[in-house]
């Protein structure tokens, strides 16, 4: 008799934590239909890997991304129109951040690769995101462009 309860709170801690997984989670916010709200870039100009020049600049031109879970549209202008269509895998790997690890969100594409970040990156920002920034780094022996894009969901 007395195990019978014991037995039905097990069952239903096991039933109630059997959720989706953490990546599920992301890619699920991430599919839709973004609008761009803005671009931010830092253009370093490299000697030897010291930064010698660095230009920053914010525009608000707009654009979209459209994500599915396997491919990503997008279309956006900063100084010049970047549009592409191409099939994407999105990773979840751990990173040291001090005292703890935290996830990593990375879009690899088959043109280029964007870090996610969801929201205000807490630890359950990624659950139902209305907001994310792609960041990208590209870098040359001479010049290093970091770029930050705000999306927001439509």
């Amino acid at each position: 008799m007395c195990f019978r309860p014991f037995f039905l709170v097990i069952l239903t801690i096991v039933i109630c934590s059997c959720g989706k997984s953490t990546q599920e989670n992301a890619l699920d916010s991430l599919v839709g239909n973004w609008t761009v709200a803005s671009v931010f870039e830092i253009s370093e100009e490299l000697d030897n890997g010291v930064v010698i020049g660095q230009i920053q600049v914010e525009y608000n031109n707009g654009g979209q991304f459209t994500f599915s879970k396997e491919s990503m549209n997008y279309e956006y202008t900063t100084d010049q129109l970047f549009s592409s269509s191409q099939d994407y895998v999105f990773e979840i790997r751990k990173e040291n951040a001090g005292f703890t690890r935290v996830d990593v969100f990375t879009i690899k594409g088959e043109v280029e690769d964007f870090r996610v970040r969801f929201g205000d990156e807490t630890s359950d920002a990624h659950e139902d995101a209305t907001q994310i920034q792609l960041g990208q780094v590209v870098e040359s022996d001479t010049h290093r462009l970091t770029r930050s894009i705000e999306l927001t969901k439509n």
